[in-house]
């Protein structure tokens, strides 16, 4: 009789570990929670480390294009600054080969097209540094091309998306000079008041105080 107790008692006790579900079972909960946490870590750190070797390969290729574009091969480094731009797609050195590609063409006398390229490149948001930039190159390229009032908006543009002080005063002075080749006396004024009122220490000063004062002698 005992023994046939004892056995029904072993029996009894040992059911519900066998028949618990995997994911009932605390110990295992734990440790499948465990698990996801290191994959889900492993993952995060794959992509983190991938996306930093992107980049590295990127700007290592974009500085060896503007080596190139300092030696003057524009058409080498064109298409090497086309090749970080599309192969790198989404990291900065792509971003900034952008830059560099079309100032390269501003070199070599492709206005037109670094014009269109840069402004498509703006509409996307890139970065305000970035952005700012490429506003600069439209201003350079129109002004090259005599679109004065043109290249005063770009200017001042670039100003407005850069995001510091002395950046932005010089672009401001650079659009007041379009601004007077363009005979918008008013607005070259307006933006060369800006710079000596809220740029005060700024390189960009003296020249503005120097453009205002020419404009306003008469007044």
């Amino acid at each position: 009789m005992a023994t046939t107790v004892e056995a029904t008692s072993v029996k009894h006790n040992a059911a519900p570990a066998s028949g618990t579900p995997w994911y009932k079972d605390r110990t295992r909960q734990l440790a499948v929670a465990v698990g996801a946490v290191v994959v889900i870590a492993l993952g995060a750190w794959l992509v983190i480390s991938s996306g930093r070797r992107k980049e590295a390969f990127a700007q290592r290729m974009l500085s060896q294009a503007i080596a190139t574009a300092d030696r003057g091969n524009y058409g080498q480094a064109s298409a090497e600054l086309q090749r970080v731009i599309q192969t790198y797609r989404g990291t900065q050195a792509a971003g900034e080969a952008v830059l560099a590609l079309n100032w390269v063409r501003l070199n070599n006398n492709q206005g037109a097209i670094a014009i269109q390229d840069l402004r498509a490149f703006v509409a996307t948001n890139p970065p305000p540094r970035l952005a700012s930039g490429a506003n600069a190159l439209v201003g350079a390229a129109e002004e090259n091309a005599r679109n004065f009032a043109a290249a005063a908006a770009a200017y001042e543009n670039a100003a407005k998306a850069a995001d510091m002080a002395n950046i932005q005063a010089a672009h401001l002075v650079d659009a007041g000079r379009a601004y007077r080749l363009a005979g918008k006396r008013e607005d070259a004024i307006r933006v060369y008041r800006n710079v000596v009122e809220k740029h005060a220490g700024s390189p960009s000063v003296p020249e503005a105080q120097v453009r205002l004062a020419e404009l306003t002698a008469d007044s």
